[in-house]
């Protein structure tokens, strides 16, 4: 199954340095990353026609897994989905977990496994450190 981790921000600095480091962790054939911060222009912002075009162009790809990091970036996300065809809303998975530890858990995992469900959920508990609260004043 040939995947597809696309990484949503208002910076394009940030997608690319998650990309980065994702593919550094995660070799696999199935699975692409892509990088869609920032706005077409290169300015900050966020940009669902970014979206879109790489989801028209991939037509091998059988699963969008969608990360955003905040506001306009997480509505972009959300943008693109509506705009698409029934058949690419299919395969467009928006998936509600911290853009950095999640998408990074996601593509490890991604690139070792097919089972979607296993990739949301491992993405899903990948910003659980098991840290309690803790302040040296306040043990």
């Amino acid at each position: 199954m040939k995947k597809a981790i696309l990484l949503v921000s208002h910076s394009q600095k940030i997608t690319d340095g998650i990309k980065e480091m994702i593919e550094q962790m995660a070799h696999s054939d199935s699975l692409d990353i892509y990088s869609l911060g920032g706005t077409s222009e290169g300015d900050l912002g966020s940009d669902p026609t970014r979206i879109i075009d790489v989801v028209n162009k991939a037509d091998s790809v059988d699963r969008f897994l969608v990360f955003a990091d905040l506001g306009s970036a997480v509505l972009s996300a959300e943008l693109a989905f509506d705009m698409l065809e029934d058949h690419q809303q299919s395969k467009y998975v928006l998936v509600d977990a911290p853009l950095v530890e999640g998408a990074f858990a996601a593509g490890i995992t991604a690139s070792v496994s097919d089972d979607i469900n296993h990739i949301v959920a491992e993405a899903l508990n990948a910003p659980k450190k098991g840290w309690k609260y803790y302040e040296k004043n306040n043990q």
